[in-house]
């Protein structure tokens, strides 16, 4: 990973952080989503919880035996994704065109209305007012940790983890970009608890991929004292 990818990562944490101190300052519970809920009393609260957190596990076990088998080759993530059924284009100055509709680069989960009608004229998907989960990318973006993190959402996307849902992306699109002004006082409990989630499985994303770089530069780094010699033991 190169010094402007490590800036960039560090710099989504930071955000993330940002916007997740201030919900907490309005949030004291815990989420209600699809597979946990408010912990108020009673075993099924505490098993609908454990659920969540079982499908957290899975999806780093399966990311981390992806990248294994990946060898950090961003052709082998390009495939993955297509073997899953979804589309995945790689488009120059496309940025230029997602800013006009308030959209990143990378995954592009479900849209409704005239964002989901130009992302379908984008990757020929018919004309229709709600899109299907695409991957789009600017065309000199084909880096590995950048299809690494999107990958990883993906990932929690089809187990379904709470925040992928369409609610929750869009209050994270919202206040995502302007984290550090960000006014959350005015949310329902239910948007604060759905924007909690999407903000915590980003920054799972992020904290995933920055790990995978740490452990790649760690071993290189070994390696080459090692061939030098000058590995300690």
């Amino acid at each position: 990973m190169n010094l402007f990818q490590k800036v960039l990562y560090l710099f989504l944490s930071v955000k993330e952080k940002s916007l997740r101190l201030r919900l907490d300052k309005y949030l004291k519970r815990s989420a209600v989503n699809s597979t946990s809920k408010k912990i108020i009393d009673g075993a099924s609260s505490l098993s609908l919880t454990s659920e969540t957190q079982k499908n957290l596990d899975v999806v780093r076990l399966n990311m981390t035996e992806l990248v294994k088998n990946a060898e950090f080759n961003p052709d082998f993530l390009i495939k993955h994704i297509k073997e899953k059924g979804y589309k995945i284009l790689f488009i120059k100055d496309i940025q230029k065109m997602l800013n006009l509709i308030n959209e990143e680069q990378g995954l592009i989960l479900e849209r409704k209305g005239f964002n989901a009608f130009i992302l379908n004229l984008l990757t020929n998907s018919g004309i229709k007012f709600s899109s299907k989960p695409v991957f789009i990318f600017e065309l000199s973006a084909k880096d590995f940790y950048l299809l690494l993190f999107n990958v990883y959402k993906l990932e929690g996307y089809l187990r379904k983890l709470p925040g992928y849902d369409y609610e929750s992306q869009k209050l994270f699109r919202k206040f995502y970009k302007a984290a550090e002004k960000a006014d959350v006082s005015q949310l329902t409990f239910e948007e604060l608890n759905s924007l909690k989630e999407a903000v915590a499985r980003d920054n799972e994303a992020s904290e995933f991929v920055i790990n995978i770089a740490k452990e790649r530069d760690g071993a290189k780094n070994a390696a080459l004292k090692i061939k030098d010699g000058g590995a300690e033991v």
